[in-house]
């Protein structure tokens, strides 16, 4: 059995650095005028719901991976605001949350106990910004494929991502394991795509197993339930 990883708030506690970067950030440029009337708490939702936003049109292959992060700074400090500009904006966001990137307490034992299995990860961030996340944490060579956009041509929840995936590790679908934390993009994507379909239901959002999905709260029930 191969198995497939998600990277963020499935390996890494991606919210948590966001939050904590973007509360830092928001501290950093509190009297500038793209900061009127928020306050800490409103700042972090509407960074987390821009980074959403126009990270979703790098997956749709309308802008490319730098662009988007200039248009989560410009929808806050202007659209008159220039490319270098921007970017140096966005340098100082960065900087901290990659400071805070952090593994959540049961991946290292989940991989430790999946030490016979063929491991990968296939995100839907570039593939340059997930190996780098994957080096800063310590766990890059626990992986042997790292499938992305670039990679694959296509974005989760498309079929062909996942089975770009199967086809580097030159396996059946039915005999790959995809791991993440979002329900339709991961679990049940991967499932539709044949794959066996794991969420990791971090905030205990259900409590009873959704269409055939195999649902835990923690990574060390999946070497269990893959043994079993």
């Amino acid at each position: 059995m191969i198995v497939f990883f998600d990277v963020d708030d499935t390996l890494v506690n991606h919210s948590s650095a966001e939050r904590s970067a973007a509360l830092l950030f928001y501290g950093q440029y509190a009297g500038d005028r793209a900061m009127a009337g928020l306050d800490g708490d409103t700042f972090c939702t509407r960074w987390h719901d821009a980074a959403e936003r126009h990270f979703a049109t790098f997956n749709a292959g309308d802008c490319s991976y730098q662009e988007q992060r200039r248009r989560r700074i410009r929808e806050f400090f202007g659209a008159d605001v220039t490319d270098q500009a921007a970017d140096d904006l966005f340098g100082v966001y960065l900087a901290s949350y990659e400071a805070h990137w952090a593994l959540f307490p049961d991946v290292l034992p989940c991989l430790d106990a999946l030490a016979g299995h063929k491991l990968g990860i296939v995100s839907n961030n570039s593939l340059t910004a997930t190996q780098r996340k994957l080096r800063r944490v310590g766990i890059a060579e626990r992986f042997g494929v790292v499938i992305a956009p670039e990679t694959a041509g296509v974005s989760k929840p498309d079929h062909r991502i996942f089975e770009a995936a199967c086809q580097q590790v030159s396996a059946p679908a039915n005999q790959c394991v995809y791991v993440g934390d979002r329900l339709e993009t991961d679990a049940r994507a991967a499932s539709a795509a044949g794959m066996i379909g794991v969420w990791i239901d971090r905030r205990g959002e259900s409590a009873s197993p959704r269409d055939g999905i195999v649902t835990i709260r923690d990574l060390r029930e999946l070497a269990r339930r893959l043994k079993g």
